[in-house]
């Protein structure tokens, strides 16, 4: 069903659309303006039907879709949230009690959120931000808001239409346009670079790092033992989640595992690449055998490497664990919750609870990296 009423209507020379389910959104128009607006598998059809199939928490689709007569030229993918584990924390963490649900643009889960447009419609990304908050008010929803915004694209942006903002954690990710990977590496002197080119020699010597991903039961034990093994709780990531992403990502899938001596696969990066963006989401590690990720310099080596020369311009490679990224050259993307309400009162306290789940959200290594609750 599309819903047109009362957001269905120009926002200066674009037509704003709201649907209740992605499945009233016809896939290829939908992936060719994800494609055209540079962004990744986070913004996809398939990404947005799994993420609707098997929530991790309870949401309702809140899709907009911005038009320039018949054409689709603008998206951005929303819920209105009436649970979330990530959420809670971080409303806990910034000693927020919002009334009611928050329709969110779209999910913690994700490593990119907020709207996108086609190339020459920059003004459908004002529309589409200006048509969630009537959207919000539409669907009794006192507070809206961005999650997971790039600081690259979007931030400036959302401050500028006066949301208050909190920078709760960052993504890395490496640059690898280059024709051959010794000029990616050039980048670290040269006793760096051998001492890397070591480290992965060690860290390889008593596993195979394999570019095929494990079946889905395997990466779903590895994901929720690294889970665990951090004191993540595992319902930010519920196996229906995971098992409904591998089935529905799978054109896209690009995972590397690594696997011991006798053949069980004991760590993986669960990764898909969409257009020139290879996404590596989510880890998983068998903490029984292994007391730290071991593999873990070969394995993301190989990435990088596999990426070098190929149609793939960037590796996303996710949050946390920033040291060992910067060390393969990677670069800090800082990642924003964007939220902003109706009332004056309210926005007042929505820019206080954001400073103070900022200064909560501070981590090791000189950045904001949220570990338990939004891995």
């Amino acid at each position: 069903m599309i819903l047109t009423d009362p957001v269905g209507h120009l926002t200066g020379q674009h037509r704003i659309e709201i649907l209740s389910t992605i499945h009233d959104a016809d896939a290829d128009a939908w992936n060719r303006v994800v494609g055209l607006a540079a962004g990744s598998v986070f913004h996809t059809w398939q990404w947005l039907a799994a993420f609707e199939e098997a929530p991790p928490g309870e949401f309702e689709p809140r899709h907009l879709a911005a038009y320039q007569g018949d054409e689709l030229v603008g998206i951005c993918p929303a819920y209105l949230v009436h649970d979330c584990p990530r959420l809670s924390y971080l409303v806990e963490l910034g000693d927020f009690a919002p009334t009611g649900p928050i329709l969110l643009a779209h999910s913690l889960a994700a490593l990119d959120g907020g709207p996108l447009a086609v190339p020459g419609h920059d003004g459908a990304v004002d529309a589409l931000l200006h048509a969630l908050g009537e959207a919000a008010r539409s669907a009794g929803a006192r507070v809206w808001g961005v999650a997971n915004a790039s600081a690259e694209r979007l931030s400036g942006r959302l401050m500028r239409q006066g949301f208050a903002t909190a920078h709760i954690t960052t993504s890395y990710r490496c640059a690898t346009d280059v024709e051959t990977v010794a000029e990616y590496w050039a980048f670290a002197e040269g006793h760096r670079r051998r001492k890397l080119a070591r480290e992965r020699r060690l860290a390889a010597s008593d596993h195979t790092v394999r570019d095929r991903p494990a079946d889905t039961d395997t990466t779903i034990r590895l994901i929720h033992c690294l889970l665990q093994d951090r004191d993540t709780p595992t319902d930010v990531l519920p196996a229906a989640f995971l098992r409904a992403m591998q089935a529905r990502l799978a054109p896209f899938e690009r995972s590397i595992t690594a696997v011991d001596g006798a053949g069980h696969t004991v760590g993986v990066f669960a990764g898909w690449q969409f257009g020139p963006v290879w996404s590596m989401w989510l880890a998983g590690l068998d903490t029984e055998r292994l007391p730290s990720f071991v593999p873990y310099r070969a394995m993301a080596g190989r990435i990088v490497e596999s990426a070098v020369a190929t149609d793939v311009a960037t590796v996303d490679l996710g949050r946390s664990n920033g040291m060992e990224k910067r060390k393969l050259g990677a670069y800090p993307v800082p990642l924003h919750l964007a939220l902003k309400a109706a009332d004056r009162d309210e926005r007042a306290a929505l820019h206080g609870s954001c400073l103070r789940l900022e200064q909560r959200c501070q981590g090791p290594e000189e950045q904001l990296d949220m570990t338990r609750r939004c891995c």
